[in-house]
């Protein structure tokens, strides 16, 4: 006897509903046969953790850092750059393992190169990475150490604490910056560097040219000139034959008696107090562009 076309229906969605029931209801015998307890220590420790996913703790994400922090004995609780010493804290007290030192940081970007003072040599065109550009002639900018301003950095933070400004360099919100860190691979000209959120002093160039060279780049660049190297009374301040270096851990322990006169003495004012830009008069760098 030949079916009508609605019984042949009905009798298609009832075979493909019981093969659907006993698939089913394997997978959920399966599932129940080979589940892994789950550790409760876990579920305490993700929930502790900022959930920024950022991966500067070395590990692929929140969840990845709680597993391994939860199961091996050597992961350390003070990994979580967001977090900072409070999450350290609680992760240290789950755990029942030392917090250990937690540094709060931030980064900074060692170059004041805006578009007011370093020359300009080449219109780039190319892929707007800094990368690309920097492949070509180093940039397009006369200064080969300085900022490139395309933003692989930006896109690189995942707290929004980098802009692209209006000078053609990066800006840096430290408010915003949890001291990651994973803007630092991100750059090609390796300008940023991890700085105690409380400083004194910072270094916005590494100029590593000699001062005929960085005049005629730069108006704001480091001629070497090392003033600030032989008048810094803590001794915090070096010089490693390419660049200057600041020591922070001495520069704070000094105290406020030497009254930064780092920042005084150097003639192209790339070092200045925290919270402080320079903002020089334009020099014979603005001639040279015109």
């Amino acid at each position: 006897m030949e079916l009508a076309p609605l019984q042949v229906a009905l009798w298609g969605l009832a075979v493909f509903g019981l093969l659907g029931a006993i698939f089913g209801f394997g997978l959920a015998v399966a599932a129940l046969r080979f589940a892994v307890a789950a550790n409760p220590l876990v579920e305490r420790i993700r929930a502790v953790l900022p959930s920024a996913n950022c991966g500067a703790c070395g590990f692929a994400g929140c969840q990845a850092y709680a597993e391994a922090l939860a199961e091996s004995p050597d992961v350390a609780p003070n990994l979580c750059a967001p977090g900072r010493g409070t999450v350290a804290t609680a992760l240290a007290r789950l755990t029942g393992r030392a917090a250990g030192d937690v540094v709060d940081r931030v980064v900074i970007l060692r170059c004041h190169g805006v578009d007011e003072y370093a020359r300009i040599e080449a219109e780039y065109a190319g892929v707007q990475t800094c990368t690309a550009a920097s492949m070509i002639f180093g940039g397009p900018k006369a200064c080969k150490n300085g900022c490139v301003g395309l933003g692989d950095c930006v896109r690189a933070c995942p707290f929004g604490a980098l802009s692209l400004g209006h000078g053609g360099i990066v800006g840096v919100n430290e408010e915003l910056c949890t001291g990651c860190g994973l803007c630092i691979p991100a750059c090609p000209k390796d300008l940023f560097r991890f700085y105690p959120r409380r400083h004194r002093i910072e270094l916005s160039c590494v100029a590593r040219d000699k001062q005929t060279l960085v005049r005629s780049t730069c108006s704001v660049g480091c001629t070497q000139c090392r003033k600030c190297v032989a008048k810094c009374p803590a001794q915090a301040i070096t010089w490693d034959g390419s660049t200057i270096l600041i020591d922070h851990d001495k520069c704070l322990a000094y105290g406020p008696s030497c009254g930064e006169v780092c920042v005084d003495v150097c003639p192209s004012v790339i070092l200045h107090r925290q919270g402080q830009r320079p903002r020089p008069e334009p020099i014979e760098i603005l001639s040279a562009q015109s």
